[in-house]
Order: C-alpha cells, then sequence, then structure tokens
C-alpha cells in the first residue's frame, strides 16, 4: 500500500515567494533526487499557496503577501507551501528516511534549507489514507 506524508514549508523572510518557488524547484529538488536516487518518492507534488498583494495584512512569516484565505485568518496559515511525497510503501519510505538521516547526506540538505526556508517552521505528518471523490 502506498504510504504518503505532507511536509509544510515557509520560506525564509528576507526571500520572496517567488525565489523560494524557484529555489526549490530548480535547486532543492535535484539536490534531493541526486542524493537518495531510487529511493527519492514516486511522486513528490509541491503545491504553492495563493497570495495577495496587501501591505500588512499577512501573518508574521508574510506580512505584505497574505494568503488568499477562504476560511481561517492569516495566523493559522504562516506557511508557504506544502509537499505531498508518495512511496510505493511504507519500507520504502523507511529507506528514503534512513538515508536522508545519514550524516554527511544531512548535513547537505540542511545547508540547502537553510537558504529558502525557515527549517524551525517546517512541520510534518504521515497521512494513514487518501479518499478522492470525484464529480
Amino acid at each position: 500500500m502506498a504510504f504518503s506524508i505532507i511536509v509544510f514549508v515557509t520560506r525564509k523572510p528576507t526571500i520572496t515567494p517567488e525565489a523560494f518557488k524557484d529555489y526549490w524547484e530548480n535547486h532543492h529538488i535535484p539536490l534531493l533526487q541526486s542524493l537518495t536516487g531510487d529511493l527519492f518518492p514516486r511522486e513528490h507534488k509541491r503545491l504553492y499557496f495563493a497570495r495577495a498583494e496587501r501591505k500588512g495584512f499577512g501573518g508574521p512569516a508574510n506580512k505584505d503577501k497574505p494568503l488568499l484565505i477562504l476560511r481561517g485568518s492569516p495566523e493559522d496559515f504562516d506557511f508557504d507551501a506544502t509537499a505531498e511525497l508518495t512511496w510505493e510503501n511504507e519500507q520504502t519510505f523507511h529507506k528514503f528516511y534512513k538515508a536522508v538521516h545519514r550524516s554527511e547526506t544531512q548535513a547537505k540538505l540542511v545547508k540547502d534549507e537553510e537558504i529558502f526556508l525557515d527549517p524551525g517552521k517546517m512541520r510534518t505528518v504521515v497521512i494513514r489514507e487518501a479518499i478522492s471523490s470525484c464529480r
């Protein structure tokens, strides 16, 4: 059975949402792929939140570019994106997890993450099951 996690990420406040997306897509993902090889998730889907240009209306990390929130407040969503990572099964995920936590690999990833995101605000959760409905 497929195994998935969702990661919530916040960019460093010193870079723009556009620079954050560009770095994640064009530097960090290729680095992660090169370090994990066949253990890279079957799917690594990144979802970037929509933003508006409204000075002073966002949460702490995004004061001038608040999310377009339909329900809740900016303080509830002080993230810039989420990523859904899916592996073939839980066993493959554990192999990936061990690979990225080897000291040399982890050091490279942490150093790279510090360039574009706020590691202290990263949150990760395991998905038990996904159910979809279509029209």
